[in-house]
């Protein structure tokens, strides 16, 4: 019996520590704790009321674009029109908003908007077995010329004042409004979706084996159409706070949203093949790129310095997510 005892244990081996592994799942993490320590004793505005005001007030619309982002690539997709996609439909509730549709109206009609254009990526992808990067591209192009013939490249401003006060209606206090509220809601609608409803399970099996996700009984097709709703929706939701934030809005304002969400979330841990990565993760990503944005600009940092720092980090981060996939293939 004793004998017995000792083989099992012998078999069994004792799982080691693994520092490597912990630190590529959690290094977003201790980089965002670094990036505040060290910004908050190297410039003293850095905790000030008014950084913190307009920190909060600059992050939500693409914390909710990087949420969204987030589901896609775990999704196994890319949606390079995702800033554009926001942007549409926050114009199109711009303009319905000035005509004095009631504001139910207008939020509901950029949400099917945000609907609407998820779904025709979608479908083209899925109809023509077309790449996402490629095919989202040129989705990108489209609504970019679209906004900017319509608009004629000039900002639009915003007439009314409910609308202006969308995401700035102070809640509790000054330094929280209305965007963070929407936000914070984002991400906990988000992050039950994929961590408890069937919708996120199938996400996650979707991305990591389209194959086997489709033999296991799964409608993938249309599935990634129900993820590109929602994502289109999210956007919608960005793009109302950008026109809100900004009382009115223009189609420049969309500029690089879409590669700065993707990079916060690849850098919060989400794999760019699918499959892998948390919305938790995503938002740290994109905490962490603000940070480092907002203290570099506090510190005086010239602006095309910001996006040369800001471009290293990201290739960083795509390393970062390539030695985790390879540790996870050889392990």
């Amino acid at each position: 019996m004793e004998n017995s005892k000792k083989i099992e244990t012998e078999k069994t081996p004792k799982k080691k520590l693994d520092l490597k592994a912990m630190f590529m799942n959690y290094s977003v993490y201790l980089v965002l704790i670094v990036l505040v320590i060290y910004f908050s004793i190297a410039n003293a505005d850095f905790l000030s009321t008014y950084n913190m005001e307009n920190f909060l007030q600059q992050i939500p619309p693409v914390g909710i674009l990087t949420v969204a982002y987030a589901m896609i690539l775990i999704c196994g997709y890319v949606d390079l029109s995702i800033g554009y996609v926001g942007m549409a439909a926050g114009m199109v509730g711009l303009y319905c908003s000035n005509l004095g549709f009631n504001p139910a109206l207008v939020i509901l009609i950029s949400l099917l908007v945000g609907a609407i254009l998820g779904t025709f990526n979608a479908l083209l992808i899925k109809k023509f077995d077309l790449p996402s990067f490629i095919l989202t591209l040129g989705t990108s192009y489209v609504i970019k010329g679209m906004l900017g013939f319509f608009t004629d490249e000039q900002f639009i401003g915003s007439e009314q004042e409910w609308f202006n006060k969308l995401a700035k209606t102070p809640i509790g206090t000054d330094v929280f409004k209305s965007n963070a509220l929407i936000f914070i809601v984002a991400i906990i609608i988000v992050t039950f979706i994929m961590k408890g409803t069937r919708l996120g399970k199938y996400t996650y099996a979707v991305g990591s084996n389209p194959e086997a996700a489709r033999l296991s009984g799964i409608n993938t097709d249309m599935h990634v159409v129900k993820v590109f709703i929602i994502e289109g929706m999210l956007a919608a939701v960005a793009g109302l706070l950008i026109v809100s934030n900004l009382n009115g809005g223009a189609s420049k304002d969309a500029n690089g949203l879409d590669l700065f969400a993707m990079a916060a979330a690849i850098m919060g841990g989400v794999s760019f093949s699918g499959g892998i990565g948390t919305i938790g993760g995503a938002v740290a990503g994109i905490l962490t790129l603000q940070v480092f944005k907002n203290g570099l600009t506090l510190m005086g940092v010239n602006s095309f310095l910001q996006d040369t720092v800001t471009g290293l980090v990201i290739i960083l981060a795509i390393i970062i997510d390539y030695l985790k996939r390879k540790a996870g293939r050889q392990s």
